[in-house]
Formats: C-alpha cells, structure tokens, sequence
C-alpha cells in the first residue's frame, strides 16, 4: 500500500498480483497526479459552471471529460463537473496503472474510490463515519464486477451539500460517476425546517463552484418523522438512478436511520456487524 499527497489529492493506493503486492514507482504516480491537478486547474472557469452550459467537450482533456460526462450522467442541471473531480482524479490514476497489468487496483482519494478487480474475487469495504471518522456497522461485500467506484458525500464532509444525511455512499461503474451521484443524492435527503438552517455557499466559502447555491450550515434537533422524509426523497433518487443504470447501488445514513437500494443483488452485499 501507498500513500501520496499532490496538493489537493490524497491517494491511498493498492495494487496487487495474485494476493500479493506489486511494485510501482511513486514518482511516476506523484508526475502523473501532478499534470491531472495541472489540467483541472487550467480549466477551472469551465468546470466549475453548471453542467448544462457545457456544450461541446471535445477538445478538453480526458479529466475534464470524465468530469463533464459523469455530471452529464447523473444532474446537469444542478450539478457542476466539480461534483466528480475526486474520484475522476481516482479513475485517471487506475487507468494510468493498469497498463503495469496488475489484477488488482484500488485507488482510494480522500474516500472516492476507483477499482480495478481483473478475476472479480469478493472484497469489502467498511462505511465510515464522514463526521467521527469511526466505523459505521456496516459494510460493502462486492464481488463479479470488473470495473466500479465507490463514493461517499455528506453533511460534514469535505464538500458542502444541500442535504442533511450523515453519509451516502454510492457504488457506480466509475469513480466519477459514483462521486457525482453521491453529491446529488445527498443534495436530494432534504427538507424544510426551522431546525435546519442554510447559507449561501459563497458566504462560507469565496471559491466555491456553487456560490448562488444554499448549502446547509447547521442541523438541530430533527423529528424522526422528518428524518424518515429526507431519507426517502433521497431514496428516490437512487433508486431512479439505480433503474437506469447510471449507478449499481446506494447506502444513506441520517442519525443513525439508514435506507439503501441493495437488495437481491449477487454482486453487492450489505453486511451489518451484529445484525442480520
């Protein structure tokens, strides 16, 4: 295992062959990860607009049209291409070390996650706590699927949200995909209440790339019947999602109330330590 930092990405990656680990250079990771960052910064006042406005795509380059297409895939309308950038900064990276021909490949970027799994052998994946940094009881079972992303958004987490769950993780056939859905599920386990309160996202942060947006500031004491809404309008929108084939499946947690798409799916098990 490997731990790299290049200004904003924080890379834990994992490569294996045959069970074992295989040998990679870090300093071609850390010039590879530095010219993706490079890119993405040359082209911030596009990427950081709504997707919708982006029209034509074809001479950007290939992380910038990860980023739009993912967005394009899941919410152009409320969604920027930042809403991908973490895990399709992960994608790139996976795709750059598959050429090594490893079996195995997890690229694990500040919690979004891209995976390349040659043989499909069965691992799992622990849903942490965006907020405490402790384990949740749950966790992923994934098996048979080659190629997928795993991400998680929340309120508490290193970007801002619209909503008020704890966590959504999204498992997706890319990175990018996985990253965008999170956000806009998350953004979607809403409501309205005196107990919640919301800012302009510029007020709290000048950089933002949703800077007209309200995002939530604080949440006080919800009512359970009220937590059960915001859950189930998320929900929704998974498991729309979910029906299209944009994403594979998705977890949402709200104070401690948890809902997911996971059901009779051979590929993705939820597992809860003490329960059934």
């Amino acid at each position: 295992m490997m731990y790299i930092e290049v200004g904003p990405a924080s890379l834990v990656i994992q490569v294996e062959q045959n069970g074992k680990n295989f040998s990679i250079g870090r300093k071609q990771i850390e010039k590879r990860v530095a010219a993706i960052l490079e890119e993405i910064r040359d082209l911030l006042p596009i990427l950081k607009q709504k997707a919708y406005k982006i029209k034509n795509i074809s001479r950007l380059p290939a992380v910038a049209k990860l980023m739009v297409e993912a967005v394009k895939k899941v919410d152009e309308a409320s969604l920027t291409p930042m809403a991908a950038v973490a895990g399709s900064v992960s994608d790139m990276i996976r795709e750059f070390l598959e050429k090594e021909n490893p079996d195995f490949i997890s690229i694990n970027n500040g919690g979004d996650i891209s995976i390349f799994n040659k043989t499909g052998r069965p691992f799992r994946i622990a849903i942490g706590d965006i907020n405490s940094s402790k384990p949740t009881p749950y966790t992923l079972k994934i098996e048979g699927l080659n190629n997928l992303g795993i991400a998680t958004s929340g309120f508490g987490g290193r970007s801002f949200t619209s909503g008020l769950a704890d966590i959504v993780s999204v498992i997706g056939p890319t990175g990018a995909i996985a990253d965008a859905a999170a956000t806009f599920i998350c953004n979607r386990t809403n409501i309205e209440s005196a107990d919640v309160i919301r800012k302009k996202a510029s007020e709290l942060d000048p950089s933002t790339d949703i800077p007209d947006d309200l995002v939530t500031f604080s949440i006080g004491d919800i009512k359970k019947e009220l937590i059960a809404i915001a859950l189930k309008k998320g929900l929704t929108v998974a498991q729309e999602l979910k029906q299209n084939s944009i994403i594979h499946d998705a977890f949402l947690l709200f104070r401690e109330n948890m809902a997911t798409t996971i059901g009779d799916d051979k590929n993705i098990t939820l597992e809860v330590k003490y329960g059934n």
